[in-house]
C-alpha cells in the first residue's frame, strides 16, 4: 500500500510538478508556479510514501539509511497527469510518487513552510492584554482557544475571562494544550498565605518580578494561574517581558548583555526536602543567537566563584537587570479577577505581585506548570485541522 504523504498532514495542489530531471545524485523539480528546487537522491528515497519505508499507519520511517543501497540511482522520473512526481528507483524496483504540495513544502531549498508561526512582539507597560472568553472557549470554540495560544506565543502571556469558579479548571484548561509538569509544589500549587510557608509565594509580601525554577536544567516553559479569590487590598500582578529588558541592557551595555548571556550563575533551592541546583545564564540564546530563556528567580542563588573583577561586573550587570525589572516602564499592572486565568511563557515573562493586605479580604490563585513545546504543537495541530477543511 502506499501512502500519499509520508506524514498527518494535508496539502494543497496550488503548486504541481511540471517538469523534472535528474542531474548526477540531485533531482530538479520545476513546479507550475515557475519555482525550481532541488534533492539529493538519498534525500528523496529517504522519504518515498510507500509502505516499505514508511509504517502506514505510524507514518514513521522503518528504513535505516545505511539499508539503502550504495549505488542508488534513477531508473525513470516523470510528472503524472495530477502533478505528482514519479520517480522509479534502481537496482531496488522501487517506485514512489510525491504528492506536489509537500514537496513543494519539504524541498531543501525551498522556503514554504508548513506552519509560519508570528514572531514574538516584545513589549512594556502599554501591552494591550486581549480579555479572551473562556467560558466560550470551555464551550468548544476552537478560534478564541487559538487566538489564546497565539497571545501565549507572540506576547508571552493570554488572559481568559469569564471562567466558573471551579478549582478543577487548574488542570483542565492547560490540559487542553499538554500535559501538566510537576514539580517540587506538586502538580498543582495553590498560592495563598500560609503559616509554615515554603516559598515567598505563600506569603503576603511583595514579590518582585522573577521566572520560576531557574534550578532546573530545563525550567518549565508555561506556567497558568487562575484567581479565585482576589478581593484583598493589594495583590496586584505584574508582568514584565524578560525578552524586552534584555534589549534594553544589550542597548545600554553590550558589556553587561555579554557578562549576562554568558557567565553561569550558580542557581539552587533552599529547601529541607529538595535539593535542586543548576548553572546557567541569566540570559540564553538559541543555535540562532536569538532570545530563548530568560533565568531569573533572583533569591534562588548560590555563591558564585570568579575573579573579583568578573563578580563586580556580573554584579553591576545582575542588579541592572533587576533595576529594569523594577521600573515602571517596563511593568504591565493588573489584578486578575476571580474566574480569570492567565497563561504565560515562563522562559521569558517575568511576573510577581504588590503586596496585600489579608486584614481587607482574601487572595487565592491556583497554578500549575507546562511546557512552551506542547503549546508549539498544539498550534500546529490547529493548524493541521484548519488546512484539512479547506483542501
Amino acid at each position: 500500500m502506499s501512502l500519499i504523504v509520508p506524514d498527518f498532514e494535508s496539502y494543497s495542489f496550488e503548486h504541481r510538478c511540471c517538469h523534472a530531471k535528474c542531474i548526477g545524485q540531485v533531482v530538479a523539480v520545476t513546479f507550475t508556479d515557475g519555482e525550481t528546487f532541488h534533492a539529493p537522491l538519498i534525500w528523496l528515497r529517504e522519504f518515498s510514501p510507500d509502505e516499505s519505508t514508511h509504517h502506514p499507519v505510524t507514518r514513521e520511517q522503518t528504513i535505516l539509511l545505511n539499508q539503502l543501497p550504495p549505488d542508488l540511482g534513477v531508473d525513470t522520473i516523470g510528472i503524472d497527469s495530477d502533478g505528482f512526481l514519479t520517480i522509479k528507483w534502481m537496482p531496488e524496483n522501487l517506485s514512489s510518487r510525491y504528492h506536489p504540495g509537500w514537496l513543494y513544502t519539504h524541498m531543501p531549498d525551498s522556503e514554504e513552510s508548513l506552519l509560519e508561526l508570528p514572531d514574538h512582539k516584545l513589549w512594556d507597560s502599554s501591552l494591550h492584554l486581549d480579555r479572551l472568553a473562556g467560558d466560550r472557549m470551555l464551550n468548544g470554540d476552537e478560534e478564541v482557544f487559538e487566538q489564546w495560544l497565539k497571545n501565549i506565543h507572540v506576547d508571552g502571556v493570554g488572559l481568559l475571562t469569564q471562567l466558573p469558579l471551579d478549582e478543577d479548571l487548574v488542570p483542565k484548561i492547560p490540559m487542553m494544550i499538554g500535559p501538566v509538569r510537576a514539580s517540587n509544589f506538586g502538580n498543582i500549587f495553590t498560592v495563598e498565605v500560609l503559616a509554615n510557608a515554603d516559598s515567598n509565594a505563600y506569603t503576603s509580601i511583595y514579590l518582585s518580578p522573577h521566572t520560576d525554577l531557574s534550578t532546573r536544567e530545563y525550567p518549565p516553559g508555561l506556567q497558568f494561574l487562575f484567581s479565585l479569590a482576589n478581593d484583598a487590598q493589594g495583590g496586584e500582578t505584574i508582568l514584565v517581558d524578560g525578552f524586552h529588558l534584555a534589549e534594553v541592557l544589550k542597548s545600554e551595555s553590550a558589556e553587561f548583555y555579554e557578562v549576562l548571556s554568558t557567565m553561569p550563575v550558580p542557581f539552587v533551592n533552599k529547601a529541607e526536602d529538595s535539593e535542586y541546583r543548576y548553572r546557567a545564564p541569566v540570559i540564553n540564546l538559541n543555535r540562532e543567537g536569538q532570545l530563548d530563556t530568560i533565568r531569573f528567580t533572583y533569591w534562588l542563588r548560590a555563591p558564585m566563584k570568579a575573579s573579583n573583577e568578573d563578580l563586580a561586573t556580573f554584579y553591576a550587570a545582575f542588579i541592572r537587570f533587576h533595576e529594569l525589572a523594577e521600573e515602571g516602564e517596563n511593568q504591565f499592572r493588573f489584578k486578575l479577577q476571580p474566574g480569570e486565568m492567565i497563561g504565560f511563557d515562563n522562559r521569558r515573562v517575568l511576573h510577581g505581585r504588590t503586596a496585600f493586605n489579608l486584614e481587607t479580604g482574601r487572595r487565592k490563585l491556583m497554578g500549575c506548570y507546562g511546557e512552551r513545546e506542547e503549546l508549539l504543537s498544539r498550534l500546529r495541530l490547529l493548524a493541521r485541522s484548519r488546512r484539512a477543511r479547506q483542501t
